[in-house]
């Protein structure tokens, strides 16, 4: 036998290294996979011939009977079957989609839809089935099944069961092989090879085809049909056994189809008999309940949960999350590695529901998860699907803007488990604020996007620290303060593009040393990465160079995949345009991305800088001659959708005007977000894009940050950033990094999100010169050969990383960032001289001229040093309050050893033990002689400044708060009267150097600083103000973004910080009730940061606005006479203080709710048994409904019961729900989910 094994293994490895090799494709499948995109993408395709089609399918046969080989001989896991069922799975997916006939009783995307389910790939079959193509009949029943969507099977099988009445009695399909010849039973060949699987409807049904002419085929289809609708139900119950039955069932199925049916058939059988028992295998249900093991009165609930993401999608997990699950069950800590779109937000909710459901705790001490992400956007996102999924078990905040807390943040006093979901800086103001609280109840830190803890290490990201701009740093100072302040917390870190990165990140997260990744290597989908060929003589074509992360080859050629887009050649523009190499560029990129959206493709267009100049482009380019004919915009035409659309344009009015590049483009359906953009407007531009309203996009990589957006195809008009240094008087080009550019790729082709099968990310790279003058030829062959250059190193520099490489810590990049400059300026030679040099040294004792980004390398050096001590500031201050206690230097240098053993330094640097050493002793110098006031370190550290800017902010700060002591009128103020408090605030601050307003030396920037005041106006919405021009709207945003909201936002708030510490108790919360006397500041203190948030100068307003009670200022105002309606009805006073008290507008809110209509209760309906005894006492049932009623059968299709119509039992969705039949004590139907 294992001679035999052997020679099958040996058979078996031969057909898979000649048509399956690891990104390589032979040429005909090279030839196979281009013609299928062109088919996709409603191009004209290549030549092909019919027989060429048939090779193909030929090939794939022989795949799965080698992949069969290896699974059988070496196990379910064998690398070598996956790697055959992928390849026989594209092959399949590229014939299905280019329509090729290849096939006559089955469908051949069922086959590769099978196909991929066994390689792994369930998100591939899901989304080749989407697209359809299989026919209609018993097909859709095996596509829902094979895609996972177990509503759709339920809801075919239930019209299966209606349109054959006969089968569903006790016999079942008994009746069939009765009457079958003997004959046909015993011959060698099937009676009749014709058992199709789809056939057209006809005018009896809707779908459902006749009987075939064999009837063991047509037995064969119907037991199927029974199987899968079987499984599909009892795996959203979670009922084991029955799965069990039906697998056992296609086992003999398959066995029977050997010699009775067609080999289609057989194939296809196989295929669901496979991926039922990987989805048995890989079911939510199992996972759940091996978590609530210990906790039996949560078992009901844990399995609702898991019943709930069958009815999300996601009950059947993937590879990526079977791993990442069992290292939950098992562990308390870990980093899954895994691409975008491979479902880390499942292991992450159930990371929640372990550490905050299932424990037992004291009352008054309700566990807590904070949730940090990169980026206000992802945070909205996480808040609305946490809410949406386990909301009604946990308190879920979203804190990502605005004040440091807010009206809503009843968490802090609230006895039941919170997430907190948090940007880094959000979260270093509530460990400011009430961080006693946040840290005593901590129980789980989950870590998204956690690869952004690398730095680079180069004179950019030194700069950046100088500048107290790294968010590298500010995440791994955040995070290891937390590893040390709350050790036992369980820490999970999601991230998709970790690259060499990934181990790193694993053993910080855990802190072991032999800590590995969960997940690495898998990928839920295609990811392909080109170029587009952008050539002024030639139809957009585009080449291909990777697929999955790794190079793709054609055998036997030296050259990448070519996709010829045979789009119509756009027109010529006139020589202004030809003259500017990316001007053409750009154009050439928009012109491609409209004329491939027919299939409802989305397209976005990444820009790398300056989206304003881009936005400009495209609104002239429509138009340009010729541009006419491009496929028009058609706006939503269902209700919600409109609805959507006019509140994004309402708001886009509102914040940007009615000549904006954003509302003109919005018109054209082309949606538009970058960094600048107010966060309201971001949001709405957002969901239009979610919901697949705006064929295209334009934005910036603010956009993209894990947020979860459906593109089928991205463009990137460029691969730097370009700017110029004005004190080193010399140009800066900057390359996109690769961490960048992943993360950027990994939106396309989302699974579930994308319509496309494959994500499709590509480069204008210029091929050809577009200008006709002279003068501009030489400049633009440069520019090509440059883009071609930058292309290639891209490609080298992605292929280096998945190898692992040094990664870098931003505190290492810190550290010898001081060590050189220091070493340069003071002539260090030694450690030891070093790290007196360290003991003894202020900021400004390095440099004069700090806090303003000074290039000068002694100023850069005092800035670091004040980076430095930023850090040890916020980790001894948060030590002392854990340790409670005064520390004194040695306590301190023993809690800064533990707590760098818990950085990413440590295990970046692990070799270089002088960096601990200088980190230590700086830390003790801190405490004994460089800030030795215990009490100025505390008023420092609430401030959250760096301590030398904190220092120069202690001199403007009771300027600051003594401003708003006098604003106890502000809320009867007249507006200007109220702006000019605004304006006084801005001129005490915006000169200070750290905490001053900042921009950059270009004369666009330069000009806004000057014009500050006119800029707060327009954004304030002061009625004498005057709005910008279009080209201008981009650099005011960034003004108001940077330095208004920002700047002048966190100094204010670090005012009214001061205010609250100074007179607060050691432990005490901040609620709105004690926050004035607190403080002793009027509301309008409590509410600045909102003010410049949304851009008015009314609390209301923004309240309203936050609250979603208005979609834009206007309306939001308009709402007030209501309110102050109701202010006098109940009798209160119309004071200065009453009329923006947020206490007041909560209560108004209130008042607001109205309750709905209570659901009508189903209590069952009464039914009489049909085809059954009822012996067993209870039935899982599915409905049939039938002019006379309802006909309840089981799932497999055998009648139970009837009874009379429920609407109110059924739902308009009776797919969506499960349904069950009581024998005892009375015989009724009920609804169970």
């Amino acid at each position: 036998m294992a001679r035999l094994d052997e020679q099958r293994r040996e058979l078996a490895t031969n057909i898979r290294l000649g048509r399956a090799a690891e990104n390589e494709l032979t040429p005909a499948q090279a030839r196979l996979f281009v013609r299928s995109l062109q088919n996709s993408w409603h191009v004209p395709p290549i030549g092909w011939a019919q027989s060429e089609s048939h090779e193909q399918f030929d090939d794939a046969r022989r795949l799965l009977h080698a992949a069969g080989i290896f699974r059988e001989i070496e196990g379910q896991g064998s690398v070598d079957a996956l790697g055959c069922y992928r390849r026989a799975a594209e092959l399949l997916e590229w014939l299905a989609r280019s329509s090729d006939s290849v096939t006559r009783d089955v469908p051949v995307g069922l086959l590769a839809a099978g196909a991929y389910q066994l390689a792994g790939l369930p998100a591939m079959a899901t989304s080749l089935l989407r697209q359809g193509g299989y026919g209609r009949g018993v097909a859709e029943i095996f596509a829902a099944f094979l895609s996972t969507d177990f509503d759709r099977l339920l809801e075919r099988s239930a019209a299966f069961w209606r349109d054959n009445p006969a089968l569903t009695g006790r016999d079942g399909s008994g009746s069939l092989l009765a009457a079958e010849d003997e004959a046909d039973i015993e011959s060698d060949e099937p009676a009749e090879d014709g058992v199709e699987v789809a056939r057209a409807p006809d005018d009896r049904d809707e779908g459902v085809p006749a009987p075939p002419a064999s009837k063991i085929g047509w037995y064969v289809v119907v037991e199927l049909v029974r199987a899968v609708g079987l499984i599909g139900d009892s795996l959203r119950r979670g009922n084991s056994s029955r799965i069990e039955q039906a697998v056992n069932k296609l086992s003999g199925l398959s066995t029977l189809a050997t010699r009775l049916a067609s080999d289609e058939l057989w194939i296809l059988i196989n295929l669901i008999e496979a991926t039922a028992k990987r989805y048995s295998d890989n079911s939510l249900h199992g996972r759940v309940s091996r978590l609530t093991a210990n906790v039996p009165g949560l078992q009901a609930r844990m399995w609702r949960f898991a019943r709930e993401q069958y009815a999300r999608g996601r009950g059947v997990l993937w590879t990526s999350q079977v791993q990442g699950l069992e290292r939950l069950i098992t562990s308390n800590s870990f980093a899954l590695c895994t691409p975008t779109g491979s479902g880390k937000t499942l292991v992450a909710n159930l990371a929640l529901v372990k550490e905050l459901l299932l424990v037992h705790t004291q009352p008054g001490a309700a566990p807590l998860a904070l949730y940090l992400v990169p980026s206000r956007a992802l945070a909205s996102e996480v808040e609305a699907k946490l809410t949406a999924e386990l909301g009604s078990d946990l308190i879920v905040t979203g804190l990502y803007g605005g004040a440091d807390w807010g009206i809503t943040d009843y968490w802090l006093t609230a006895d039941r488990p919170v997430v907190l979901i948090a940007t880094v800086e959000k979260a270093e103001a509530l460990m400011r604020y009430v961080g006693h609280l946040l840290v005593q109840r901590l129980r789980l830190l989950i870590l998204d996007e956690a690869h952004q803890v690398v730095s680079e290490n180069d004179a950019n990201a030194q700069e950046a620290l100088a500048a107290h701009t790294s968010r590298a740093m500010r995440l791994e100072a955040m995070v290891s303060r937390l590893f040390s302040v709350k050790p036992g917390m369980a820490r999970i870190a999601l991230t998709a593009v970790a690259g060499g990165a990934a181990g790193p990140v694993a053993r910080w997260i855990e802190g072991r040393a032999d800590a590995m990744p969960v997940g690495l290597g898998y990928r839920s989908s295609r990811q392909l990465i080109g170029g587009l060929r952008v050539n002024p003589r030639r139809a957009p074509e585009a080449v291909l160079d990777i697929v999955n992360g790794q190079p793709l080859y054609v055998r036997g050629r030296d050259a990448p995949v070519y996709l010829p887009l045979r789009l119509p050649a756009m027109p010529l523009p006139a020589a202004g345009i030809r003259n500017s190499l990316p001007h053409y560029n750009e154009l050439y990129v928009l012109w491609t991305a409209l004329h491939l959206l027919e299939g409802n493709r989305r397209v976005l267009i990444s820009v790398a800088q300056s989206p304003e100049r881009l936005m400009k482009r495209y609104v002239e380019a429509f138009d340009l001659p010729g541009w006419q004919n491009v496929p028009p915009f058609v706006p939503p035409t269902d209700a919600e959708g409109q609805a959507r659309f006019q509140e994004a344009r309402a708001a886009c009015v509102d914040y940007c005007g009615q000549q904006s590049f954003e509302l003109r483009l919005l018109d054209r359906g082309i949606a538009t977000s970058h960094g600048q953009m107010p966060q309201r407007l971001r949001r709405l531009m957002t969901d239009l894009i979610d919901r697949r309203i705006c064929p295209v996009t334009i934005a910036t990589a603010t956009l993209t940050e894990g947020v979860n957006l459906p593109f089928d195809i991205i463009f990137l008009t460029s691969l730097e950033r370009r700017s110029y240094d004005a004190q080193a008087r010399q140009p800066i080009v900057v390359p996109m990094s690769t961490a960048e550019f992943r993360n950027l790729a990994g939106r396309a082709g989302r699974p579930g999100a994308a319509e496309s099968i494959e994500g499709m990310t590509l480069v204008a790279i210029p091929e050809a010169i577009s200008t006709t003058a002279r003068g501009q030829r030489r400049e633009q062959s440069r520019q090509i050969r440059r883009a071609e250059a930058d292309y290639n190193n891209l490609l080298g520099r992605l292929q280096a990383e998945q190898a692992a490489g040094p990664v870098h810590s931003p505190l290492v990049v810190l550290l010898r960032s001081i060590w050189q400059k220091a070493a340069a300026q003071s002539g260090l030679r030694t450690e030891e001289q070093f790290l007196s040099w360290l003991e003894a040294t202020l900021p400004e004792g390095a440099g004069a001229n700090l806090g303003v980004a000074s290039r000068i390398p002694a100023d850069q050096l005092g800035d670091s040093l004040d980076e430095l001590d930023g850090f040890l500031l916020s980790a001894i201050e948060e030590l002392a309050r854990a340790d409670q206690q005064v520390l004194d230097g040695a306590r301190t240098e023993a809690l800064l050893q533990d707590l760098w053993q818990r950085t990413f330094a440590r295990v970046a640097a692990a070799e270089e033990a002088w960096l601990e050493r200088s980190f230590v002793r700086r830390g003790r110098a801190f405490v004994e002689r460089l800030y030795p006031n215990t009490e100025q370190r505390q008023r420092l550290y609430q401030y959250g400044f760096t301590p030398y800017i904190g220092r120069r902010f202690e001199l403007v700060a009771p300027q600051l708060i003594a401003e708003l002591q006098g604003a106890v009128e502000y809320g009867a103020w007249p507006t200007e009267q109220k702006f000019a408090l605004f304006i006084r605030l801005g001129e005490r601050v915006r000169a200070e150097p750290g905490i001053g307003f900042r921009v950059r030396d270009t004369v666009n920037d330069q000009a806004s600083l000057a014009n500050w005041r006119g800029i707060m106006g327009w954004w304030m919405q002061l009625p004498s103000s005057q709005a910008p021009e279009a080209e201008r709207l981009r650099s005011w945003q960034r003004f108001v973004a940077d330095n208004i909201e920002f700047k002048l936002g966190v100094a204010v708030g670090a005012a009214v910080a001061r205010a609250w510490g100074e007179n607060a108790a050691g432990l005490e919360t901040p609620t709105l009730d004690t926050w004035r006397a607190t403080t002793r500041l009027p509301w309008v203190g409590f509410w600045f940061r909102e003010l410049l948030r949304w851009g008015t100068l009314d609390p209301f307003v923004a309240f309203a606005l936050a609250q979603g009670l208005a979609q834009t200022r206007e309306e939001a105002a308009a709402r007030r006479l209501a309110f102050e309606a109701w202010l006098a009805q109940e009798g209160y006073d119309r004071g200065a203080e009453t009329l923006i008290d947020p206490q007041r507008f909560l209560e108004w809110q209130r008042t607001l709710v109205r309750q709905g209509d209570a659901a009508e209760a189903v209590r069952g309906s009464a039914a009489r048994l049909t085809a059954t005894d009822g012996r067993r006492g209870s039935y899982d049932v599915r409905p049939v409904v039938r002019d006379d009623g309802i006909e309840w059968i089981d799932a497999a299709g055998y009648s139970i019961a009837r009874t009379q119509y429920s609407e109110a039992l059924l739902t308009a969705r009776p797919e969506r729900h499960d349904f069950r039949l009581n024998v005892w004590p009375a015989l009724e139907v009920t609804r169970t989910y």
